[in-house]
């Protein structure tokens, strides 16, 4: 048992911001308030310091593309064929992949993990608390979503092979074929007990999606690629996500319309691909504008997962109001992921992840004084001496 006292508290909830205390127990946030008190509490004075809930990162590849491991620790994407629902991110997660202490000495205590964006369809996320003692015990979310991805990634690679698909004609023609026999195996099973000797895993791994267990979660950095995913979505009635939404600030107007809700970034990025030739800071201000659901990523390892605060404080310099940055890393990343009854704001009852920092997280200079997951102080920066990036 924890009480943190005296702290500026940002609870990212009807609360609002209060100055007060926070006592945890048994892994949950049990009072928050002033002159919080209880005799058996180790007491921290946290008296200046900001406590925010628990940082969200909805997309990454954290433990599937290890770091400094080359080759033998890329397990992100399968490249022999375009459509691979069936694969689990799950069963490649090594986590013991440095970039997870990197992330949760930075405050990010949840990241979600996809394949890459090799495949149309590329199989099946899962979202993690970045620590614990064993993978099994910090999963939030199995599946988390179909990855699923139009543009220049797939066309990339099966144009390479010169096999289907190699242009966004084809990209859009393997995603119709693939939902559509989905859609067809969960309308026979349906109503009936599925009878194993015709139980097709791939198409197991779809059929989800049409049963709303999870979205998709689709990969589109370009307006038309965004408005593409939308046509086929529709066509068949499903829940999704977009994922980067590089160019949404084009139209803003029709996600907003649409309801489409989006995980934006990274836009700390260099334009590596054309894609990306429309990259902005002002994206997150025009989604906001549109009433549109979003919450940053960094697609880490693909941008050091530590930069993800920073993602919201440009996104501050071009307009974005304070508030709804911060709840782009917490509580809107939660709504999007499906777990916000546990996660993304401090409110009793919900998992005690939290956050502590020095300053505004969303100062560049900031440092996090201590990361809690579940209730357990994981970082300490008195115990490392300096601030980890």
């Amino acid at each position: 048992m924890i009480l943190f006292k005296n702290a500026i508290i940002h609870t990212v909830s009807s609360t609002g911001t209060i100055k007060g205390d926070l006592l945890i127990k048994d892994g949950k946030i049990v009072e928050i308030g002033e002159n919080v008190s209880h005799p058996d509490a180790r007491v921290i004075d946290a008296g200046g310091l900001h406590i925010y809930p628990g940082l969200i990162d909805i997309h990454t590849h954290l433990g599937i593309y290890e770091e400094n491991a080359g080759w033998a620790g890329a397990d992100g994407n399968e490249y022999s064929e375009p459509v691979t629902p069936h694969l689990r991110a799950l069963d490649a997660i090594n986590p013991d992949d440095p970039a997870f202490f990197d992330a949760y000495a930075n405050g990010i205590t949840t990241v979600n993990i996809f394949p890459g964006s090799a495949n149309i369809i590329g199989g099946l996320g899962v979202a993690v608390k970045t620590y614990g003692k064993k993978l099994k015990d910090r999963i939030v979310k199995e599946p988390s979503g179909l990855k699923m991805a139009f543009g220049e990634n797939p066309k990339r690679v099966y144009s390479s092979k010169n096999i289907l698909p190699s242009t966004r004609l084809g990209n859009a023609a393997v995603a119709r074929k693939a939902l559509l026999e989905a859609f067809n195996y969960y309308k026979k099973n349906e109503n009936s007990k599925n009878d194993p000797r015709k139980f097709k895993l791939n198409l197991e791994a779809i059929k989800g999606v049409f049963e709303g267990k999870y979205p998709a979660r689709i990969h589109s950095h370009r307006a038309d690629d965004i408005i593409t995913a939308w046509r086929i979505m529709n066509e068949f009635d499903l829940k999704f996500a977009i994922e980067h939404c590089t160019e949404g600030h084009l139209i803003a107007d029709f996600i907003g319309e649409k309801k489409i809700p989006c995980a934006l970034g990274p836009s700390i990025s260099t334009k590596i691909k054309q894609e990306l030739k429309n990259i902005t800071f002002k994206t997150a201000k025009a989604l906001y504008d549109n009433d549109v659901l979003f919450a940053f990523i960094t697609d880490a390892p693909v941008i050091p997962i530590y930069t993800l605060p920073l993602e919201a404080a440009l996104a501050v310099r071009e307009g974005l109001p304070e508030d709804e940055a911060i709840k782009a890393m917490t509580i809107n990343a939660a709504r999007i992921l499906g777990v916000d009854n546990r996660l993304g704001s401090i409110e009793k009852g919900k998992d005690a992840d939290i956050t502590i920092t020095d300053t505004s997280i969303l100062d560049p200079l900031h440092r996090v004084i201590y990361t809690v997951i579940d209730g357990e102080i994981v970082f300490d920066l008195k115990k490392y001496g300096k601030v980890v990036i």
